[in-house]
C-alpha cells in the first residue's frame, strides 16, 4: 500500500497564502478509519478510499494542532521542505493568532481529496469561509 501523502493547510510560508491563518478539519469530525479485507484492498478503488480516509485524518490532526494552538503538534507534520522555510518560533506565532481568531478547532463542512501517486491535491471547507482550503498540494509524507 502506498503511504499517503499528510497534506494541510496553506496557512504557513509553504504557500502562496503564507500571511492568512487558516487551518484544516477538527477531530469533532474525523473520517471513519475502516481497514478493509485483503479482498477489497487490493481493489484500486477500496485503496483510494483508504488512502482518503488517511488523508483526512492527518487534515484533522493538523487542524486541531492548529487551532488548538498546539505548534509542536503541527509542525511535526510539515514536511522537510516546509519546516526549511518556516520556523517552529514562526509558526507558533501563526498558531498563537489563529487561536485568538477562531478560538477553538472546528468541524469541516465536507472534504474532496485528489490523489494521484504520492501526490495529492485536498479542498475542505469550514462554517468560516476564511478558514476554507482549496486545492491545497501535499507532499509525503508529511503536511505541505
Amino acid at each position: 500500500m502506498i503511504v499517503m501523502p499528510l497534506c494541510l493547510l496553506s496557512l504557513a510560508a509553504c504557500s502562496s497564502n503564507a500571511d492568512k491563518p487558516e487551518a484544516a478539519p477538527s477531530s469533532t469530525s474525523p473520517a471513519p478509519a475502516a481497514t478493509p479485507s485483503s479482498e477489497a484492498a487490493a481493489s484500486p478503488t477500496a485503496q483510494a478510499a483508504s488512502e482518503e480516509a488517511e488523508l483526512r485524518q492527518a487534515v484533522v490532526a493538523y487542524s486541531d494542532a492548529f487551532l488548538d494552538a498546539k505548534p509542536t503538534a503541527g509542525y511535526e507534520l510539515f514536511s522537510a521542505r516546509c519546516k526549511e522555510r518556516v520556523t517552529l518560533s514562526e509558526f507558533t506565532g501563526m498558531l498563537t493568532a489563529a487561536k485568538q481568531m477562531y478560538g477553538k478547532a472546528m468541524p469541516i463542512k465536507s472534504f474532496e481529496a485528489q490523489i494521484s501517486g504520492e501526490m495529492a491535491r485536498v479542498t475542505y471547507t469550514y462554517d468560516v469561509p476564511a478558514l476554507n482550503q482549496n486545492k491545497e498540494p501535499c507532499e509525503p509524507p508529511r503536511v505541505w
